[in-house]
């Protein structure tokens, strides 16, 4: 049978391919497959911790109701309620944002 712990099966495969590609195409089809591992090892990596967690960041906004932030005067006696907003960020792209009213 074709066993691959001989050295001879080795020194038979490294002919054919060097038939087949060529001396001069080894070494960027070498490098190119190097460049494809470390690739797909740092996305494994980046993917498994995006999994695991979701990023969150917490705002806090006054806001006065009818009137755009904009537009909201400083001295105005109507106490403007304040707004906790939240943008939580998934792994996938997405953002949520949720806003809710501090009392």
């Amino acid at each position: 049978m074709f066993a691959f712990d001989k050295p001879l099966t080795w020194i038979i495969i490294l002919v054919i391919v060097l038939l087949i590609f060529g001396a001069g195409k080894l070494p960027d089809i070498g490098r190119s497959l190097g460049k494809s591992i470390k690739e797909f090892k740092d996305e494994t990596t980046n993917g498994l911790e995006g999994d695991k967690s979701v990023s969150s960041t917490v705002t806090t906004t006054p806001v006065t109701p009818g009137v755009p932030v904009a537009t909201a005067s400083v001295g105005s006696s109507v106490p403007a309620p304040t707004i906790r907003r939240r943008i939580i960020k998934h792994p996938d792209g997405r953002e949520e944002v949720i806003e809710e009213p501090i009392a």
